[in-house]
């Protein structure tokens, strides 16, 4: 692994000419957590799996980026609109591919509707502007089968337990008194280090290895960026109907078949991640 920010301009050509050439863009927002996890945890958390995926795909690491589309409705949220910052991913992933990266890979600790929209559409942009393929991820993409995510819930406090724990106040409100903002599973005598390791592991091997995959087959890049188009038209549905009605009586994103096409992305499995987003689609017209 050569961390970008460390590294000088010999180190970057050796590396270009002598490895798969990777680079990892961690990518986190400052966002309430409730009162038991610290306002930057999406960006703790995203540069600490950007770091175990460069190692684990001997890749280059990024500075992480702390400004992201969005944010719950609390307070000390930062919630910057997808107009203005999409285009600055877009720019991010060109100009990494401009420097001779073949694949940038993103990797989101902050991952609502818009940023996660944000984050493919800008993919797909970039993609055909440059020759490097773009791979959007966000924490759970590659292991919604142990973790599906979730907004400073059981998974987001196991992870920075497992990364920092002395960040984590589990006991910072009473249990009898609810923790608000939690969206998910609750924390407090559920969240662990050992399942925020399990994540973390799973995270960095199944990324590596897609990584790896895509920088290997022209095949692999083209059926996954027709899946990529596909997904970013779900997530354009989705964010049509909220805006059209009531936010909290429309449909989520992270339903089972958004789950189930995922899982079959990670697995190289298209046709099955293709049939999944059209089922996706066929639920949301209905």
């Amino acid at each position: 692994m050569l961390v970008l920010a460390e590294a000088f301009p010999r180190d970057i050509d050796r590396y270009l000419a002598t490895r798969p050439s990777i680079l990892v863009q961690p990518m986190g927002t400052i966002e309430w957590h409730s009162h038991h996890l610290p306002l930057g945890l999406d960006g703790i958390v995203a540069e600490q799996l950007g770091r175990a995926i460069a190692e684990a795909a001997d890749a280059v690491l990024a500075p992480i980026s702390w400004w992201a589309v969005g944010g719950v409705p609390f307070p000390l949220t930062l919630k910057l609109p997808l107009g203005l910052i999409e285009p600055v991913f877009e720019e991010l992933y060109v100009q990494f591919g401009e420097m001779g990266f073949a694949v940038v890979v993103a990797i989101a600790g902050h991952f609502g509707l818009e940023q996660t929209l944000g984050m493919k559409r800008a993919a797909l942009a970039a993609m055909r502007r440059t020759q490097a393929f773009v791979l959007p991820l966000t924490e759970y993409d590659t292991v919604t089968d142990l973790y599906p995510g979730d907004h400073a819930g059981r998974g987001e406090a196991s992870l920075l337990q497992a990364m920092r724990p002395e960040l984590v106040r589990l006991d910072a409100v009473p249990p009898d008194q609810p923790l608000p903002g939690v969206l998910g599973p609750e924390p407090r005598g559920a969240a662990t280090a050992a399942y925020g390791q399990q994540i973390a592991t799973a995270i960095a091997g199944r990324a590596s290895a897609l990584a790896h995959r895509l920088l290997a087959s022209p095949h692999e890049r083209a059926r996954y960026r027709d899946v990529l188009g596909l997904s970013v038209e779900v997530m354009e549905a989705v964010l049509r109907l909220r805006q059209s009605g009531d936010k909290a009586s429309a449909p989520p994103i992270g339903t089972a078949a958004w789950l189930a096409h995922c899982t079959a992305l990670t697995e190289g499995d298209y046709d099955r991640a293709e049939a999944a987003l059209r089922t996706k689609l066929a639920d949301l017209h209905r």
